[in-house]
């Protein structure tokens, strides 16, 4: 009996006999070799392709369903999280949802509480300077030289005092930002690996 097939490469029908099953055959056409399979793996292999075909028309569905729901609800505190709203594949999304909050709040609130001391620390200089110049005119400062070297002092401690407490802080929100990214990259990667995973164990 005769095994109906068609070149891989350039669709050539042909008939080769059911012996060649599961060996590799020769295009008369193009010469292309291929495996020569069955028609029941054949027919198997086309339905799998046709169920690929409609679950990639699918997924793209649910991500355009996703976008228009991104702009509609947009900046609404109510609206039902992502995961629970919408799925990929088969399978609800398990990590990745983009409308949660941020993570590393202990390293957001450390940011917060060292840039608030930054202008604490602005401030307090600036109430020193004042106080300095106060104690000019009363005259409880006479020297100039003294004068002028606590107003440096104020200055240097103040504005270093600043500076570096306001970098720790963006340190910090930068720190926790990079956090963030990384997180959110690995749960797509663990909803990657889930759908993936389920899709060869079917």
């Amino acid at each position: 009996m005769a095994l109906k097939t068609s070149c891989p490469c350039c669709g050539k029908l042909f008939s080769a006999p059911e012996d060649y099953a599961g060996k590799k055959i020769n295009c008369p056409k193009c010469d292309h070799r291929f495996v020569l399979k069955t028609e029941e793996q054949t027919l198997q292999e086309a339905a799998e392709f046709e169920a690929r075909k409609l679950q990639q028309l699918e997924d793209r569905r649910r991500i355009e369903l996703i976008e228009r729901q991104e702009k509609k609800s947009r900046g609404s505190k109510a609206a039902m999280p992502y995961y629970e709203k919408f799925q990929t594949g088969t399978q609800p999304v398990r990590n990745y949802d983009p409308r949660s909050g941020p993570g590393f709040l202990g390293i957001r609130y450390l940011a917060d509480l060292l840039l608030i001391g930054a202008y604490a620390a602005l401030m307090l200089a600036l109430t020193g300077i004042g106080l300095t110049i106060y104690l000019k005119v009363v005259g409880e400062i006479d020297s100039i030289v003294i004068l002028s070297m606590v107003l440096i002092g104020w200055i240097l401690v103040g504005g270093i005092l600043f500076l570096l407490l306001k970098y720790l802080a963006e340190l910090a929100l930068l720190m926790a930002g990079l956090g963030d990214q990384q997180n959110d990259v690995v749960r797509l990667l663990l909803d990657l690996r889930d759908n993936t995973d389920e899709d060869i164990s079917k």
